[in-house]
């Protein structure tokens, strides 16, 4: 498995081509692995088995706590826009399975009865070269774009020819959209001049903050009973529009949009750590490998000698 690793990365490095790389025939068979005596491959083999068995745990751990804070992340925003921050408010039923208990004084609404809900739409065949222009006004926005994203579109590896944008739906900054495939559910808002396509729907008078909407389709709980978030939520323009949203007046809606600015920043802080130490501890454990592989550290004194007698 470790030299495995080790020839993986030398295919890699010799692999041509962007779109699809590949390497040549005639190329990998001249690929040299290093092959130490067979008892020193047995040490080698034990001693990452242990080390990265050390670095795989460790990983896990930083992957559980990003779940765990992802969760306490939903958690924070689901109350925030649900019940607000005064925990002594009396409440009423909602009438929203999703909402539950909101407080008296704040109103229960359709997204369809704060904006149209509209979806965009898109030049075809989009293949065609004329429809885009590297120096054109409007990015064009892909599922990919959005899926890479964390909810806030700064920019897209394409954009759109006039002819192009005149197709497609445009988009301000700080418009709100939604993806209705592939990342199903997942909410954006631009800070660029874009186009979107059908694959997403978008507000275009909304009465409301952008913000509030985004917070409560990231949270993802008022899509209960469309299907599971992500790519199997059935959602589209009606659906979407009938979804009902508490509604608090403007001065504590803005309270709430600042006070969940606030939480999250660090929240995400701590996912940001935890990711970094995963990608650490991910190049240690290619490092291990390639050096042990190659020689470069002798782990023969590593292996407790019953466990290398045991293989002769």
């Amino acid at each position: 498995m470790a030299v495995a690793d080790f020839l993986v990365g030398e295919v890699i490095s010799r692999s041509v081509g962007v779109s699809y790389p590949a390497i040549n025939a005639s190329e990998l068979v001249r690929l040299k692995i290093p092959l130490p005596p067979l008892p020193e491959q047995r040490a080698i083999a034990e001693f990452l088995d242990r080390e990265t068995g050390k670095i795989d745990a460790l990983v896990e751990e930083q992957r559980r706590l990003i779940a765990l804070l992802k969760e306490k992340r939903q958690g924070v925003i689901c109350h925030a826009v649900t019940k607000g921050l005064d925990p002594d408010v009396s409440t009423k039923d909602s009438g929203v399975e999703w909402l539950g208990l909101v407080p008296d004084h704040w109103q229960v609404s359709s997204i369809k009865w704060l904006s149209p809900v509209l979806r965009g739409a898109s030049p075809r065949p989009i293949q065609d070269p004329k429809y885009f222009d590297d120096d054109g006004e409007y990015a064009w926005v892909r599922i990919a774009d959005v899926s890479a994203s964390n909810g806030f579109l700064a920019e897209t590896p394409q954009r759109l020819s006039e002819l192009g944008s005149s197709l497609s739906v445009k988009l301000e900054p700080g418009a709100l959209f939604v993806s209705i495939a592939g990342s199903v559910g997942k909410p954006c808002i631009t800070s660029i001049r874009a186009c979107i396509h059908d694959g997403f729907v978008y507000f275009p008078r909304l009465q409301i903050p952008e913000m509030w909407l985004f917070r409560v389709f990231e949270a993802g709980i008022c899509y209960g009973g469309l299907g599971k978030f992500g790519t199997q939520l059935n959602l589209n323009t009606e659906t979407i529009g009938a979804i009902k949203v508490g509604m608090p007046p403007s001065n504590e809606l803005r309270e709430i949009l600042d006070f969940l600015e606030t939480a999250l920043l660090s929240v995400d802080a701590l996912i940001s750590e935890a990711e970094k130490a995963i990608a650490l501890l991910q190049e240690r454990r290619s490092a291990l490998i390639s050096a042990a592989v190659t020689g470069k550290i002798d782990v023969r004194g590593e292996v407790p000698e019953t466990t290398e007698a045991a293989y002769l």
